[in-house]
C-alpha cells in the first residue's frame, strides 16, 4: 500500500498544501520548527486516527480556522484506490473513507497502516512504565485494530471501579466490576504477550544487525507468554488480595494499566543503563521489527515514517539503517534538517522537498 496524495487545510502551520508522493522516498528537509515534523504528523493521523505526538485537536487547527482537513488517496495491493478524510474540530474528529461517515475501524484503519519513528518515542524509553506500555500498545493496535476497543473497554470498567473505590463500596458492589476487570485485563496482557513474542526474532536480528552485533536486546514482559484463562485467574487472585489496600487508597493496584515492559541491552536496564544512542538503536531496532512483522502479516509493506531518525547514531548504525531501508520495497517518510547525508547513503529513488515556514517546495 501507498500513499499518493495528501491534502491538507488549516493544519498547525501548514495553511494549504497539495502534494504528490514517490512509491519509495519521500524526504522533507530544512530548518527546525518550519513544518516538517507536522506533515508526518498529518500523515500518521490520517492513517491512524491518532497524533503520535499526543496533541490535543485545537493544537491541530490554525486559530483563525473552525477545523484542520487531512485528506489522501491510497492506493492498496489489489489495485484499489482509497480515499481519507479527517475532519478535526476542537470537539472531535468526524472520519470518512470514500466519501462516508466511517463505519467499522479497523476498515479504515488497514488503509494506510502507518509506523513512525520520532525522538518523542526514543524519550518513553527513559521515562516511566506508562511511556513503554504506550509504545507496545500502540505496536500492537498497528497489528491488531480490535485491540483498541479492548483498552477503551478496560479504561471505562478500570474508571467505574476505581469509583466504587472511592466511595468505599463493599465486596459485594465492587465483584462484578473486579470480574470484568480480570476479563478484560486478561485479554490485553495476552495480546501484548502473543505480539512481543511474534517480533521477538525480528526484533534481535534487527538490534544485532544495527549494533554491529556488539549488543544483545531483548523485551521482557511479565512471565512471557501465558494463557487467557491463567491471566484472569490470576488478576482475581490479585484483587482479592489486595482488596483492602484498595479500599484504603481508593483505586485499583493490579492490572495491564500497570505493568511495565523491560527494555534490556546484555540484560541491564536500557532506561537506566542506555546511551541516547543506545536508547535510540533499540527504538529503531523495535520499528523495524514492527514493519517486517505487519508485512509478513499482510503480504505488502507498511508505511514508514522516520522524523530525524539519524540524530546520535554513529556511522555504523547509519549504514545499516540505510541498507535496511533500500533493501525493503514499501513507502518511506523522512524528515532531516540536511538532506545530503540521506544523498549520500544512497535515497536517491523518491522526491526531496524543502520546507519553509508551513510551505513544501518540491525539488526540480
Amino acid at each position: 500500500m501507498q500513499l499518493e496524495e495528501l491534502t491538507l487545510s488549516c493544519y498547525r502551520n501548514i495553511e494549504r498544501l497539495e502534494l504528490q508522493f514517490h512509491p519509495r522516498f519521500n524526504i522533507f528537509y530544512g530548518k527546525n520548527a518550519q513544518g516538517k515534523t507536522n506533515l508526518l504528523e498529518a500523515i500518521h493521523l490520517l492513517g491512524s486516527l491518532k497524533s503520535f505526538r499526543g496533541a490535543r485537536n485545537e493544537e491541530l487547527i490554525q486559530n483563525s480556522c473552525e477545523l484542520a482537513r487531512l485528506c489522501g488517496k491510497s492506493l492498496q495491493g489489489n489495485g484499489v484506490y482509497k480515499t481519507l478524510q479527517i475532519d478535526v474540530h476542537r470537539n472531535g474528529k468526524a472520519v470518512r473513507l470514500n466519501g462516508k461517515i466511517l463505519g467499522r475501524p479497523d476498515e479504515y484503519l488497514n488503509c494506510l497502516r502507518p509506523i513512525v519513528f520520532a525522538p518523542e518515542e526514543v524519550g518513553l524509553v527513559k521515562g516511566g512504565p506508562q511511556g513503554r506500555r504506550r509504545l507496545i500498545d500502540r505496536a500492537v493496535f498497528m497489528s491488531w485494530p480490535g485491540y483498541l476497543i479492548e483498552l477503551q473497554q478496560y479504561e471505562r470498567v478500570l474508571k467505574q471501579r476505581n469509583r466504587l473505590l472511592k466511595d468505599n463500596k463493599s465486596a459485594a458492589e465492587l465483584q462484578p466490576w473486579s470480574e470484568a476487570l480480570a476479563q478484560s485485563g486478561a485479554r490485553i496482557r495476552h495480546a501484548r504477550s502473543v505480539y512481543l513474542t511474534a517480533v521477538a526474532q525480528n526484533f534481535a536480528e534487527c538490534h544485532a544487525h544495527i549494533s554491529q552485533m556488539q549488543e544483545t536486546a531483548q523485551i521482557r514482559y511479565r512471565q512471557g507468554l501465558v494463557e487467557t484463562p491463567e491471566l484472569e485467574q490470576e488478576l482475581r487472585d490479585d484483587l482479592e488480595q489486595q482488596y483492602e489496600q484498595e479500599r484504603r487508597y481508593g483505586i485499583t493496584l493490579s492490572g495491564p494499566h500497570r505493568d511495565d515492559i523491560h527494555f534490556l541491552l546484555d540484560g541491564r536496564s536500557l532506561r537506566i543503563y542506555g546511551s541516547q544512542g543506545q536508547q535510540r538503536s533499540f527504538v529503531l531496532a523495535l520499528k523495524t521489527a514492527q514493519a517486517l512483522d505487519l508485512e509478513q502479516r499482510h503480504g505488502e509493506p507498511p508505511l514508514l515514517l522516520l522524523d530525524d531518525f539519524l540524530g546520535e547514531l554513529d556511522a555504523e548504525r547509519q549504514t545499516f539503517f540505510f541498507n535496511f531501508l533500500r533493501e525493503r520495497s514499501g513507502q518511506v517518510f523522512i524528515t532531516a534538517t540536511d538532506a545530503t547525508p540521506l544523498r549520500q547513503g544512497g535515497l536517491t529513488e523518491g522526491y526531496y522537498y524543502r520546507v519553509e515556514n508551513g510551505y513544501v517546495h518540491p525539488e526540480a
